[in-house]
C-alpha cells in the first residue's frame, strides 16, 4: 500500500509572535544607541565648541580678563553637569591654549552590571590659537 503523498501541516499562528519576539530587543538596541550616540556627540561639539571660544577670548584679551566661568558659559548643553573642567596654557609666548574637558555618563540607559561597556568616556577638547 502506497502512503498519502501530502502531509499534515501545523499552524502558522506562532510564527508571528516569535519573530516579533527576537526582532523587538534587536530595535530597542538600536534606537537606545543612536539616541545614545546623539547625546555624546551633542556633548562633544558643545566641549569643542567651548575650547575654541575660551582660546579665542584668552588671544584676543590679556591673561587678566580670561574668564573661565565665561567659557563654561559657552558650553551651553552642559552647562548643568557637574565635572566640565577647564585649563589655560600658553604652549609659547605667541599663543595661548584651551582645554575643555567634561566626564560622561550613560544618559539613556544606565549601562551598569552585567550590561556595563567599561567607563564612560571623557569628553576633551583642546584649542590653540596665536595672540592678537
Amino acid at each position: 500500500m502506497k502512503s498519502p503523498r501530502w502531509v499534515v501541516r501545523g499552524s502558522d499562528r506562532g510564527a508571528v509572535a516569535l519573530e516579533f519576539a527576537v526582532v523587538v530587543p534587536l530595535l530597542l538596541i538600536l534606537l537606545f544607541g543612536m539616541l545614545e550616540f546623539g547625546f555624546v556627540f551633542q556633548a562633544q561639539l558643545a566641549v569643542t565648541h567651548a575650547a575654541r571660544e575660551g582660546a579665542r577670548m584668552a588671544a584676543v584679551a590679556d591673561g587678566s580678563l580670561w574668564d573661565p566661568s565665561v567659557v563654561e558659559q559657552r558650553a551651553y548643553p552642559l552647562t548643568t553637569a557637574s565635572g566640565l573642567s577647564i585649563s589655560l596654557t600658553e604652549p609659547d609666548p605667541e599663543s595661548v591654549s584651551v582645554t575643555v574637558s567634561y566626564p560622561w555618563s550613560w544618559r539613556v540607559v544606565p549601562l551598569g552590571g552585567p550590561l556595563s561597556l567599561g567607563d564612560p568616556p571623557t569628553l576633551s577638547s583642546t584649542a590653540t590659537m596665536r595672540k592678537e
